[in-house]
């Protein structure tokens, strides 16, 4: 009987709340902006849930920022509501039409009510009257193709800002890598005071001719002295007082035109170096015997693409045998590019005696400044090759020859005693006894015993160099940086940035420098990660990458939560 009337009243509470699921609204924080700004739109579901169709909204983009839910019970009367939160970015400027957004609630079609916003122009862009933009620059708009170019991205920042997410170019055309550290400094413009944070890319052309970069994307965070009261609670309550006012930030296009090399002159053997390059050679022994070696060193360093150097032709004369080892290799990014150098290092044995001269080694590379090709040379070195230390002592035999016949007669001389008696009998020739099998089973495997033991502990002393193991350690090292206590905001939060990406990245097995919040949430759910714990791991990293942009100062409380989350988060990781 009691179940019954539990059922009973399950059903009202079902129908009180299927009653009042009728009521749908929507509302924006304003209804005028310019080219950039956002607008934050709020739609409420009072009594269910429902599903709300944004397809028909064109003129903006749009983007979810979540939802939150509650349920109440007064009086004997439950209340459920459902709310949405949305950032709509106008694509153009004119009167724009939000249109009536359909909500569909048990199989039932509600619409809120259409919304008109007037989107002006963008306002003026002297930077003195702007308190956020972008820019976006290159070291050279006419490099030759292979030279390696900078481009920078700059935000600038006269107020506080949150929220920062960088979508950076596909730089089709290129091949782009981006500078783990970014810096942030101070600016007079105008007479107001800047933040400028930077964001730098190596990019090398890989085809000639006019290439585009297409616009940088930034989506921040602006705080603004708020004009009246918002509708949406809990929006100011990260900065205390005033409105935060989501803007896409986007850079202009840049156009950069890849001049073609010009043909190597005839008789040229083109090394593909693109950039400044120098070449010098060492030679350890000048002075050796047949059979000795001697080490010819070859270091080819310089700024450019010095990755692709390759092995240099080495003039050994024919006389001299030659093993090469394998090349070290130093390659710095700045913000000039690559540079470093290669050394390739080889062992030269003489196998005639005689007097050598062994190169110039030369390289020619393809100069971006003057803008042709450049060879450059290192000495050459003259080696003296002497006969082999048992050659000497032979000819030294034959020219100490007594000139007097030599007697045939030999000297009898004691050289040693048997330590074995003299046997005379037949037991002489009797066979000895034999190695019991046991024994010779044993001695027979000591050897491979021997090697078995030599190979475990050489395969226990291998260098673990996979990428697990390379990226593991990356996220130790910026670790440790991190909590040293010594470091400024921007090098403490780009060391949490490393960690963090670099746990996720070798959590995977691959490497990397970067992951946006969404591509690391991605990961960590692949990795069996449950979405609440992968959506707060995001939300660090997103948090990290926002106070970087932002250029606030932090306490020490907060410098501290920072480095647990990440520290907690790359530990489980690490199992």
């Amino acid at each position: 009987m009691v179940r019954h009337w539990m059922i009973a009243i399950v059903m009202l509470l079902v129908a009180a709340t299927a009653a009042q699921a009728a009521a749908v609204r929507a509302v924006v924080d304003r209804n005028r902006v310019t080219v950039g700004e956002s607008i934050a739109l709020q739609i409420t579901i009072d009594g269910g849930d429902g599903e709300i169709d944004l397809s028909g909204i064109t003129a903006f983009k749009v983007l979810s920022r979540g939802s939150t839910n509650s349920f109440q019970m007064i009086n004997g009367r439950t209340s459920r509501k459902m709310i949405y939160n949305y950032v709509l970015i106008p694509q153009r400027e004119g009167d724009l039409i939000i249109p009536a957004i359909p909500v569909t609630i048990d199989g039932r079609i509600h619409r809120t009510a259409p919304f008109r916003i007037a989107v002006s122009a963008q306002p003026p862009t002297e930077s003195g009257r702007r308190n956020v933009y972008v820019t976006a620059a290159v070291s050279e708009a006419a490099p030759w193709l292979g030279q390696q170019i900078i481009y920078t991205f700059r935000l600038f920042n006269a107020v506080q800002v949150a929220d920062a997410k960088f979508q950076p170019p596909a730089f089709s055309g290129f091949n782009a890598e981006e500078l783990e550290d970014r810096t942030s400094h101070r600016t007079l413009i105008n007479g107001r005071e800047f933040i400028v944070t930077e964001v730098t890319f190596i990019l090398v052309p890989l085809t000639p001719g006019e290439l585009t970069i297409e616009p940088a994307v930034l989506h921040v965070g602006v705080m603004q002295r708020s004009r009246r009261s918002r509708p949406f609670s809990g929006m100011d309550a990260f900065f205390g007082r005033g409105e935060r006012v989501t803007h896409m930030l986007q850079t202009d296009p840049l156009t950069v035109n890849v001049r073609p090399l010009p043909p190597a002159p005839p008789g040229v053997s083109f090394s593909g170096l693109v950039g400044q390059f120098d070449v010098d050679a060492t030679l350890d022994k000048t002075d050796t015997r047949v059979g000795d070696s001697t080490t010819l060193a070859v270091t080819v360093r310089g700024t450019g693409n010095i990755m692709d150097v390759a092995v240099p032709d080495i003039p050994i004369p024919e006389q001299f045998k030659s093993y090469a080892d394998n090349p070290e290799e130093t390659i710095q990014k700045g913000a000039q590019g690559y540079s470093g150098s290669r050394t390739f290092r080889t062992a030269l044995v003489p196998v005639q005696p005689g007097e050598y001269r062994i190169g110039p080694i030369g390289l020619t590379y393809f100069d971006v400044g003057s803008g042709q090709y450049r060879k450059v040379a290192s000495v050459s070195f003259d080696v003296a090759v002497a006969p082999s230390a048992a050659a000497m002592t032979d000819l030294e035999v034959l020219r100490g020859a007594s000139p007097q016949p030599p007697s045939l007669k030999k000297r009898v001389e004691f050289t040693g005693r048997d330590i074995l008696p003299l046997k005379e009998n037949l037991a002489a020739i009797e066979p000895q006894a034999s190695l019991p099998p046991l024994w010779f089973a044993i001695f027979l495997a000591l050897p491979a015993l021997g090697f078995v033991l030599a190979g475990a502990i050489m395969q226990m002393m291998k260098k673990d160099d996979s990428p697990e193991r390379i990226m593991a350690d990356r996220a130790k090292e910026a670790l440790k940086m991190a909590s040293s206590g010594h470091s400024s905001d921007t090098d403490f939060l780009s060391a949490l940035y490393r960690a963090l990406v670099s746990a996720i990245l070798g959590k995977q097995g691959a490497m990397g420098t970067s992951l946006t919040w969404s591509e690391a949430q991605h990961q960590l759910l692949r990795l069996g990660w449950d979405a609440k714990e992968a959506a707060a791991a995001a939300q660090l990293l997103e948090s990290v990458e926002s106070f970087n942009y932002s250029g606030q100062t932090l306490d020490h409380a907060r410098r501290a939560e920072l480095l647990d989350q990440t520290r907690k988060t790359v530990r489980r990781l690490s199992r």
